[in-house]
């Protein structure tokens, strides 16, 4: 008897051959149906900018998932680049006198830098060792004495707790053991202050930067602080720090504070001469870029610091190699906040256009943007040998196991009775 096509395909053959086949297309699609979402986007970053090496024609870098706006591309970076990376905070004048500090948000990483008496500037995470609570919640100010509203823990300019009440006499307490946690801290020979949080050895401090720095027109005399300040916009930090309207931002910056600092007739005559640039760029990867105006001897630094995937603090100060007037600092005060303001809701509008499309292919063809995905690569590869998140910036706790189950009985009263409210005391800090 002829077979037909439908005895077939009913056949107990070709069913045993289907289920077969079922049963390898689930089993190798079935880890990837549910991967944890934060183990796709790893996947997506260590994969991204690969090309095949049978293919002839190379591809541009492709954005890995999440890249303008993703959370767990935000943590990635935090573990990854703002962990362990030597950042720019700033610069030396802006500490006039022992105790003089200046508080940051770095990635989420509340820290602060003060002078102490013996004239050196350290760095400091801003978080009191017995639960977290903000030292300084002013953004600059001076004192010699740092202290925690909440249960009156205080600090000294070299991070040394100086008072505890009612803890002395806590069996296994000891004050050397709680000082507040010391940040990594490496100062150039122009002043520049330079921080990394990694709680073990940091990486040197590149020589190239010294070398580039020593090399930057702005910088090679004397310079002070003039003029400074911190505003926030909606928008990814990588989208400011590679924004195609920082050019039009600083171009009008210097045009402006030109005509504030009237330029010195002798000094048009030696750069139309010298045919030097009116304005000299650098960039310290990965958050700052420093523009000499060379004309008007002053020079600008700009900070892009994460708050979030989706909300950057711009931190911009201005140093100026010869002493300026106070109208002249009232100028360009003004000049340099409506200015920067103005920037802030151009770079809103660009990360608006770029969210919407979610970016491009081209993107990633900026050199200092690569070298932020390859961090991220490096550390997701290491991430994935380990089995799990590497967390570079975590300080182990330390004293003897009686005060941590004495603390631990102190946070568990704090839970019953209520505590306090999101880091906030019913006398906020006042330095």
């Amino acid at each position: 008897m002829e077979s037909t096509d439908a005895d077939f395909w009913f056949s107990p053959a070709s069913i045993l051959v289907a289920l077969v086949t079922i049963i390898f297309l689930l089993h190798r699609t079935w880890p990837h149906l549910f991967q944890p979402k934060a183990e796709k986007v790893a996947g997506s970053i260590e994969n991204a900018g690969t090309n095949n090496s049978d293919l002839t024609v190379s591809k541009e870098p492709e954005i890995p998932d999440g890249w303008w706006s993703g959370r767990e591309v935000f943590e990635l970076e935090r573990r990854a680049l703002f962990s362990q990376t030597w950042l720019y905070l700033a610069h030396s004048s802006q500490f006039e006198k022992p105790g003089s500090y200046q508080s940051f948000d770095v990635a989420g990483f509340p820290v602060f830098l003060i002078r102490g008496k013996d004239d050196r500037i350290r760095a400091f995470h801003n978080v009191c060792r017995h639960r977290a609570y903000t030292i300084t919640r002013r953004e600059t100010g001076a004192s010699t004495i740092l202290g925690c509203r909440y249960h009156g823990w205080s600090y000294d300019t070299t991070g040394r707790l100086v008072k505890a009440p009612q803890f002395d006499d806590v069996p296994g307490f000891d004050r050397s053991q709680n000082s507040l946690f010391e940040v990594h801290t490496h100062a150039t020979d122009q002043g520049m202050i330079f921080v990394n949080l990694n709680s073990g050895e940091p990486t040197a401090f590149d020589s190239g930067v010294s070398l580039s720095l020593s090399r930057f027109t702005g910088l090679e005399g004397k310079f002070t602080w003039v003029v400074g300040q911190t505003l926030s916009g909606n928008f990814n930090w990588k989208v400011g720090a590679r924004s195609r309207q920082l050019d039009a931002y600083i171009g009008e910056l210097h045009r402006k504070i030109s005509e504030i600092v009237r330029l010195d007739p002798i000094a048009k005559i030696v750069r139309s001469i010298t045919r030097k640039n009116a304005i000299e760029e650098r960039v310290l990867f990965p958050t700052t870029l420093m523009y000499s105006f060379q004309d008007a001897g002053l020079c600008l630094a700009i900070s892009f610091f994460p708050a979030s995937e989706s909300r950057t603090h711009i931190r911009y100060d201005l140093f100026a190699l010869s002493a300026v007037d106070k109208a002249g600092i009232r100028s360009m005060s003004e000049l340099l906040q409506s200015t920067t303001e103005n920037f802030t809701a151009e770079i809103e509008l660009e990360y608006r256009s770029i969210s919407a499309k979610q970016g491009s292919s081209g993107d990633l063809n900026n050199k200092d943007i690569h070298q932020v995905l390859s961090r991220l690569q490096e550390h997701a590869k290491l991430e994935r040998i380990e089995g799990g998140q590497i967390l570079p910036a975590m300080h182990k706790p330390e004293g003897s196991t009686l005060f941590q189950k004495a603390d631990q009985l102190c946070k568990e009263l704090d839970c019953v009775s209520g505590g306090l409210q999101n880091g906030t005391s019913p006398s906020p800090l006042d330095w």
